[in-house]
C-alpha cells in the first residue's frame, strides 16, 4: 500500500531462481494485496517474507522460462504433513499461491528504479503483553514471518532491540532467563508504519531509538513480592536475636549469611528500587541502617555543623537587614511627626488669631444690628404715626362723603372676581408628590429608566436630551406636556424647515407662543419638542437655540427634548451639532400617554449637597476636570428623591457619547445620526 506516496511490497515466495512473487502490502491485513512478480535480484536476495520500500514501479513483460526451468516446490513429499499443520492455526493463513504450484509468467511482471528493505517489529494486537512476555521468556513466542524481527514490543513504548535470539523452529526467546533487567528503548520519532493484521510492524521510515535502559518485566504481584521481601529483610537486619549469644557457632555463621546481600540480590534490588522508594516503610528502616556507619554519623555531624553556622550567618545578616529597615524608617516616622507637631503649633497659632477676630467681627456685627433695629424701630414709629393721622383723616373724608351722598351696594365677592382680568391668573404649580408621580408616568410612557427621566430634568435646560427609537416621537412629546400642558410646543422637523425663522412661523406648532410665555414666567419651566430632527437640517437651527437660550435671547427656562428615528429618508447630523444633544435609548417598551399634566414645574436650583455627594461618586468613577464639574452640577439638580449613584450611571453614558464625538471614535448610536442610510 502507498503511506505518504509510498509503496510496500512482501516477497511471498520466491521460484525459479530468480523471480521473486511479491504482494502488496495492506494496513491492517495479514496476507497483503494484489500479487506480482519481479526479477529484481535485490528483492530475490532478501529472501522469503521480506519487506521492500519501492520506487519508480514499471510493467514488464510476463516471464516465460524454459519447462526444466521451471520451479519444484520445496518438500513435494512431505507437504501434505507440514500443510496441515501450518494450516492449523488461522495464523498460518498464507495466500493462495503458496499452497500451489507457482511459476514465472503467471502474474503481472514489474521492475523498480529503487528497492530498500525495511525494517520489521512485533507488537502484539489485542495487547496482550503479559502472555508475550511468558511466550518469550519461554522460548514459545512465535511470529509469523520467516525473515529476522528487528523489535518487539514487549510493553506499551518499550520495544526490545536486541536481548532475544531467533530459535529454530520459527520461535523467539529471551537470551537471558530473568526478566527484572531487560534493556529497552524507545522510539524518539514517529516514523511511518504499517500495522498487518497478524502483529506485524513495518517500519517504512526509519526508527530512532532511545539509549537503551533496564526495564523490570516482571509482573506486579511479582513486584509486590520482592518488595515486601526486601521490606522484611531490612527490618531483620536490624538486629540480631536475643539469644545470638547462645547460639552455636555454624548457626550464628548460618544466621550472618541469611543476612548478607549476593550478586543477585543486589540486582534484584536495583531493579525494584523506584518501587521500594515510595513505600513509607523504608523511612523508618534506614535511619537505623546508617546510625550504625561510624562514618556516616561522623558526615552527619560535620553536616550538622555547617548548617547550623550557615543558618547562623543567614538569621544574622537578616536580623542586620531588617534592622537598617527600621531604623531608616524610624527616622523618617520622627522627621514627619516633627513636622506634624510644627503644623499644629501654627494651626494653634492661627485658630487663636481667627478666634480673636471673630470675636471682633461679632461684636462689630452686634453693633452694626442694634443700630439697624433702632432705626428700624424709629422709622416704623414713624410711619406708624403718619399712618394713623392718614386713617383719621380718611375717616373724616368718609365721613363727610357719606352725608353729601346715599352709599352704593358693596359688589359680592365673585363680581369681584370675574373682574380679574384672565391674564393675570397664575397657572397652578405641581406639588413635590405630584411632580414625583410625574417622574415614574414618565418612565412608564418613554419606556426610560427612572434615572434616565431624572437626567433629562436636569439636563433639558442646558443641552438637548434625544430619544431614540421608533416610538421616540411619542415619548418626547409626553416629556414636554407633562411640563407645561397645553402651552408645550410640538415641532415636527422636515426639510422645509432650514432656520429658527421657519420653526417660529409654524403656527401649528406654538413655539413662538411658548417662547413669549416663558419670558412672562421666568420662574416656571416651558417645554418644546423636536419631533425627529434628523428629517431636516437641524444643524442651521439647533446650535442657535442652545446658544441664545445660554446667553438669555431665548428664555433660559424653555426645556428641550427631541427625538431621533431609525428609518425613513434622513440627514445626517455633523460632529458639531451631536456635542449639544444627550442620546437616550428605552430600556421597556414605551407606553405613549401615561403621563399627564398636574402643573408647572419651578426652574430648579443647585442643591449644594447632592454636588458634594456627586463629585465623591465622579471621583471615584475616575473623572476630572470640567467634566466632573458639569456633570456634578448637573446631578445636583436631578429631583431629591432619586439616588446620585443611579443617576451618576446616566451621565457617564453621556460622558463617553461626548468623548466618542469629540474623537471621532465609533459609538452604538452613530447609525441614529451618522450613519444613515436612506
Amino acid at each position: 500500500m502507498s503511506v505518504s506516496g509510498k509503496t510496500v511490497y512482501r516477497v511471498r515466495q520466491l521460484v525459479a531462481h530468480d523471480v521473486a512473487i511479491i504482494a502488496e502490502v495492506k494496513n491492517g491485513e495479514a496476507h497483503g494485496g494484489k500479487v506480482k512478480e519481479t526479477r529484481d535480484s535485490r528483492i530475490a536476495l532478501g529472501g522469503t517474507d521480506t519487506f521492500w520500500l519501492v520506487g519508480g514501479e514499471k510493467k514488464e513483460q510476463k516471464l516465460v522460462v524454459q519447462k526444466d526451468d521451471a520451479s519444484v516446490p520445496a518438500f513435494a513429499s512431505t507437504i501434505s504433513t507440514v500443510a496441515s499443520r501450518i494450516r492449523a492455526s488461522s495464523v498460518f493463513e498464507l495466500p493462495k499461491i503458496v499452497n500451489e504450484n507457482a511459476c514465472p509468467g503467471k502474474f503481472d511482471a514489474v521492475s523498480f528504479t529503487t528497492a530498500t528493505k525495511l525494517n520489521v517489529g512485533y507488537s502484539p494486537q489485542d495487547g496482550g503483553f503479559e502472555e508475550l512476555i511468558y511466550a518469550l521468556s519461554a522460548g514459545t513466542l512465535h511470529i509469523p514471518v520467516e525473515a529476522t524481527i528487528a523489535a518487539i514490543e514487549v510493553r506499551s513504548g518499550h520495544w526490545m532491540t536486541s536481548g532475544f535470539e531467533h530459535l529454530p523452529g520459527g520461535r523467539y526467546g529471551l537470551r537471558q532467563q530473568s526478566l527484572r533487567s531487560v534493556a529497552t528503548a524507545a522510539l524518539e520519532n514517529r516514523p511511518d508504519t504499517i500495522k498487518l493484521g497478524n502483529g506485524l510492524v513495518v517500519f517504512v521510515s526509519p526508527a530512532k531509538w532511545s539509549e537503551p535502559k533496564s526495564t523490570d518485566l516482571r509482573s506486579e504481584e511479582e513486584i509486590r513480592q520482592s518488595v515486601e521481601r526486601w521490606l522484611s529483610r531490612s527490618k531483620a537486619a536490624l538486629r540480631l536475636p536475643g539469644d545470638a549469644g547462645s547460639l552455636e557457632p555454624v548457626e550464628l555463621l548460618r544466621l550472618l549469611e541469611d543476612r548478607t546481600v549476593s550478586e543477585d540480590d543486589k540486582a534484584d534490588l536495583a531493579s525494584i528500587a523506584g518501587h521500594l522508594s515510595k513505600r513509607s516503610e523504608l523511612a523508618d528502616i534506614l535511619p537505623e541502617i546508617l546510625a550504625r556507619d561510624p562514618a556516616f554519623r561522623e558526615r552527619l555531624a560535620g553536616f550538622e555543623g555547617t548548617e547550623k553556622a550557615r543558618l547562623r550567618s543567614e538569621l544574622e545578616e537578616r536580623i542586620r537587614r531588617e534592622t537598617e529597615v527600621e531604623s531608616a524608617r524610624l527616622a523618617a516616622l520622627r522627621i514627619e511627626v516633627s513636622d506634624a507637631e510644627t503644623k499644629l503649633a501654627t494651626f494653634s497659632h492661627r485658630e487663636t488669631l481667627l478666634r480673636s477676630e471673630t470675636e471682633k467681627h461679632e461684636d462689630m456685627l452686634r453693633s452694626k444690628i442694634a443700630s439697624a433695629a433702632e432705626g428700624m424701630r424709629s422709622g416704623s414709629s414713624r410711619e406708624t404715626a403718619a399712618i394713623r393721622d392718614e386713617v383719621a383723616r380718611l375717616r373724616d373724608d368718609m365721613a363727610q362723603i357719606a352725608a353729601a351722598a346715599p352709599a352704593a351696594p358693596a359688589p359680592s365677592v365673585e363680581e369681584q372676581a370675574r373682574e380679574i382680568p384672565a391674564a393675570t391668573q397664575q397657572p397652578p404649580l405641581a406639588s413635590d408628590e405630584q411632580r414625583k408621580e410625574t417622574l415614574y408616568e414618565l418612565a412608564v410612557a418613554t419606556g426610560l429608566t427612572l434615572p434616565d427621566v431624572a437626567a433629562v430634568v436636569a439636563t433639558f435646560t442646558d443641552i438637548v436630551p434625544v430619544l431614540l427609537g421608533p416610538d421616540s416621537a411619542s415619548g418626547a412629546v409626553d416629556i414636554a406636556t407633562a411640563f407645561a400642558g397645553d402651552d408645550a410646543a410640538i415641532v415636527f422637523c422636515d426639510p422645509t424647515k432650514i432656520s429658527l425663522t421657519d420653526l417660529l412661523n409654524d403656527e401649528q406648532s406654538g413655539l413662538r407662543t411658548t417662547i413669549d410665555k416663558a419670558k412672562k414666567r421666568p420662574d416656571v419651566l416651558f417645554a418644546a419638542a423636536l419631533c425627529s430632527i434628523t428629517s431636516g437640517p437641524c444643524e442651521y437651527w439647533l446650535p442657535q437655540i442652545i446658544e441664545m437660550r445660554r446667553v438669555g435671547r431665548i428664555p433660559r427656562n424653555l426645556a428641550l427634548v427631541a427625538s431621533a428615528g431609525a428609518d425613513g429618508l434622513r440627514v445626517p447630523i455633523p460632529d458639531s451639532t451631536l456635542r449639544h444633544l444627550f442620546p437616550l435609548k428605552p430600556q421597556k417598551t414605551p407606553r405613549p400617554g401615561s403621563a399627564k399634566f398636574e402643573g408647572f414645574w419651578p426652574t430648579s436650583n443647585l442643591d449644594q449637597e447632592r454636588v458634594r455627594e456627586a463629585v465623591g461618586v465622579l471621583v471615584d468613577r475616575k473623572m476630572e476636570g470640567s467634566a466632573m464639574q458639569t456633570t456634578a452640577k448637573a446631578v445636583a439638580r436631578t429631583p431629591s428623591w432619586t439616588k446620585v449613584p443611579e443617576v451618576v450611571e446616566v451621565f457617564m453614558k453621556q460622558a463617553k457619547w461626548l468623548a466618542a464625538t469629540a474623537e471621532g471614535h465609533e459609538h452604538e448610536y452613530d447609525e441614529y445620526f451618522i450613519n444613515i442610510e436612506g
